[in-house]
């Protein structure tokens, strides 16, 4: 069985008629409310303790929402529950568990096109190569494959704006499962024994067993060998449960995937993983890349983690490579991998630079 909250989009917001009832627990923000939705054309809040009800006309509640989105500040929103009731409908228990914060509700509302996008699946996955470090030279070793969105009406939308806008939403889960499956899909136009790495937040499953199982069965249609499908965990410097990550990669393993780790050097959480964890490769912190052919510090640092990664037996992959001053001190010390704008931007096919 697959999850059924992952695998779903939820609905998008009531066309019809009815309620929006808001828990309110600051009465100057009851006021900024009412204030709003007077602006939006909804008169006669009505009132009872702490929860005002507005009664909102067909087709009305996403203006509402975002008149509520710009009289409020995003923790007054935080802080205020909501739930909608059409009309005949009887607000039981079923309907209090569809209650949400209305800073979510809000997001949905100016979110629409994300839900469209998902249920659509209009996503796609751009290829950026990492390159082999042979010591006398480079060659491409694998691909990362990078969602992009695609706007209704064509346009490409950028992964910041998808992923930003699925975060205040609640909708990670499902955003970042579709990123998954197309990249899983998008393994099919590259040869069947170059690595494909996937992205892949933490945060965004929670229950392994039952979140991937969709993603480890759209792998198995693939003829692809396991191994090439490299998993890599994006925020690793804000992974606070360090149990529940072993635990998703174990699963991944058990598939016989290859995993990677990013961000090595962004914090001291990202060294606790690594000695945990122990990933197949670690991607050192881009932001300690750039500009260390000219700086010591970031020098001696670099230094330090290519010898802690090779002694743990962990693949060393330095991303965000823009100048050849860069790629040359990575190379000289022994970095495995090198990916960056230098040898390729991401792009909706596979190109194969030469040494950049």
């Amino acid at each position: 069985m697959s999850c059924s909250f992952c695998d779903g989009v939820p609905a998008p917001l009531p066309a019809g008629d009815g309620e929006l009832f808001v828990a309110v627990p600051m009465p100057h923000t009851r006021g900024k409310l009412e204030g709003a939705a007077r602006e939006h054309g909804v008169e006669g809040a009505r009132r009872e303790r702490d929860v005002v009800a507005f009664q909102v006309p067909a087709d009305g509640l996403a203006g509402l929402l975002d008149g509520f989105q710009q009289a409020l500040s995003a923790a007054e929103q935080r802080d205020c529950l909501a739930v909608f009731q059409g009309r005949g409908e009887t607000l039981d228990a079923a309907g209090l568990a569809r209650a949400r914060s209305l800073q979510v509700l809000c997001a949905l509302a100016a979110g629409s096109w994300l839900l469209d996008l998902i249920d659509d699946g209009r996503l796609a996955s751009h290829f950026q190569p990492i390159m082999r470090n042979h010591g006398a030279g480079l060659s491409v070793f694998a691909f990362e494959a990078l969602a992009r969105g695609r706007g209704a009406d064509g346009e490409t939308i950028p992964p910041g704006r998808m992923f930003g806008t699925a975060r205040t939403a609640q909708l990670m889960f499902q955003l970042d499962r579709a990123a998954r499956l197309a990249a899983v899909e998008a393994s099919a136009r590259l040869s069947r024994d170059t690595p494909l790495f996937i992205n892949f937040n933490p945060t965004a499953i929670y229950d392994p067993a039952y979140c991937l199982r969709s993603t480890i069965e759209a792998t198995r249609r693939i003829e692809r060998a396991p191994e090439t499908f490299v998993f890599e965990v994006v925020e690793s410097d804000h992974v606070e449960d360090s149990q529940r990550l072993l635990s998703i990669l174990e699963v991944y393993r058990d598939a016989g995937f290859r995993v990677a780790l990013d961000d090595l050097g962004a914090g001291y959480s990202s060294l606790n993983l690594l000695q945990r964890l122990h990933p197949d490769f670690v991607k050192l912190d881009m932001e300690l890349v750039q500009g260390v052919d000219g700086d010591p510090s970031r020098q001696a640092i670099l230094r330090g983690l290519i010898d802690i990664a090779a002694g743990l037996g962990i693949e060393v992959i330095a991303e965000g490579i823009e100048t050849p001053g860069e790629r040359d001190w990575l190379v000289e010390h022994g970095v495995d991998y090198l990916q960056g704008f230098l040898f390729a931007r991401p792009g909706p096919d596979p190109v194969f630079p030469g040494s950049g």
